[in-house]
């Protein structure tokens, strides 16, 4: 007997093959994540250092991200993948996958945390004087006239120059990853989705456990009273039967007792 949602003549081991082959991929992406967290710390210890790796490398973890998520759905999306033996592992490696995003947004968070603060340095660098709104528009918008006005009337024209195009690189690479962010939320969104489709069908299935328990459980019960009854019946024959021999034993001690007070007369 084939088990349930697997065709004759398929793999047994094919959903966990595949399990084994994302859970490698997943080695790979958070190398790269290992390191994009070391170009992070690279950048922001360098502000001469362009942040065109970082662009880079996020585009190659993004592709992974893809095809992972690809792959993982078409893998909770097989009847197959709920069933005792894959259920497990199927589980572990959509977890695992969520993990990594998880860690690519925290990298992100803190790097453009820290990326925003290295702009406002770099901006004080330009403009001593720059007050507190100031610096917060300039580090919002690099092609914003307030930081072109401070190029211009800074008397540290190639330093100001410098710090211009270091903040515009890293202000792209931040919107560019944030733009990455988005999409990751989306790709979370469908992997719940095959989750809550796949629920109706784990329901149907706790369902038809819970009517087979219950009607072991009442065969058992059932069982357990005919032999009771099979027990009680036993009892009362063998009563019968001690009843019977011990009218038969009273007859034959009255019938010796009978003859022998006529031999006597």
């Amino acid at each position: 007997m084939q088990p349930y949602g697997q065709s004759a003549g398929a793999d047994p081991n094919a959903i966990l093959n595949e399990c084994r082959e994302v859970d490698r991929a997943l080695d790979q992406i958070n190398g790269q994540l290992d390191n994009l967290e070391r170009i992070f710390k690279q950048v922001l210890a360098r502000p001469d250092m362009p942040s065109g790796e970082i662009s880079n490398l996020s585009s190659q973890i993004m592709t992974g991200y893809r095809a992972l998520v690809t792959r993982v759905k078409n893998i909770k999306s097989k009847p197959e993948s709920g069933s005792p033996r894959n259920a497990p592992q199927v589980g572990k490696v959509d977890r695992r996958l969520k993990q990594t995003i998880n860690r690519y947004q925290t990298l992100e968070a803190e790097f453009r945390r820290d990326s925003q603060a290295a702009a406002e340095r770099q901006y004080r660098i330009v403009r001593p004087d720059a007050t507190d709104d100031e610096v917060r528009q300039a580090v919002e918008d690099p092609d914003a006239p307030i930081f072109q006005q401070a190029l211009l009337s800074s008397d540290r024209r190639g330093q100001a120059q410098s710090s211009l195009r270091n903040v515009q690189e890293r202000h792209e690479a931040i919107q560019k990853i944030e733009r990455q962010m988005v999409e990751l939320a989306q790709l979370f969104q469908d992997l719940d989705q095959i989750v809550m489709q796949q629920e109706p069908l784990v329901a149907n299935i706790e369902q038809k456990g819970e009517e087979v328990h219950d009607n072991v459980v009442k065969a058992n019960t059932e069982i357990g009273g005919a032999i009771e009854k099979a027990r009680s019946r036993n009892r009362k024959k063998w009563w019968c039967l001690l009843i019977v021999l011990l009218i038969i034993i009273i007859i034959v001690v009255v019938a010796v007792v009978v003859v022998m007070i006529n031999k006597k007369k």
